[in-house]
């Protein structure tokens, strides 16, 4: 029983997160619609630069994490080393790609 219920419980909770997120965006644009605002979401210039070197970081966590499993380590901390690094290099593409955003942004406006 207690196997079904944890994926269960785990997807209904994604579920409900998305269905209150956007159940609340849906209402507050409604909302400024209807006191007369204007909903003008700004454009983003360069859509792709998070995501790619979001998706470049995470890659070389991945690599990176294959030096800890080639050492005897325990399995214990070749898993967290291997979680570790994916996350810190996903999140070092993350600001980097905000860092030339800005650096992009500032010469577009000279």
């Amino acid at each position: 029983m207690v196997e079904i219920l944890v994926p269960v419980s785990f997807f209904a909770m994604i579920v409900l997160i998305v269905y209150f997120t956007s159940r609340y965006k849906h209402q507050t644009k409604k909302a400024i619609i209807e006191s007369g605002g204007n909903i003008e979401l700004p454009k983003r210039k360069f859509p792709l630069l998070e995501i790619g070197l979001t998706v470049l970081g995470i890659a070389v966590g991945l690599a990176a994490a294959v030096i800890p499993q080639l050492s005897n380590l325990p399995d214990a901390a070749t898993g967290l080393l291997t979680g570790a690094s994916i996350l810190l290099f996903g999140s070092l593409g993350l600001l980097l790609s905000f860092f030339i955003r800005k650096k992009l942004e500032r010469k577009e406006q000279q």
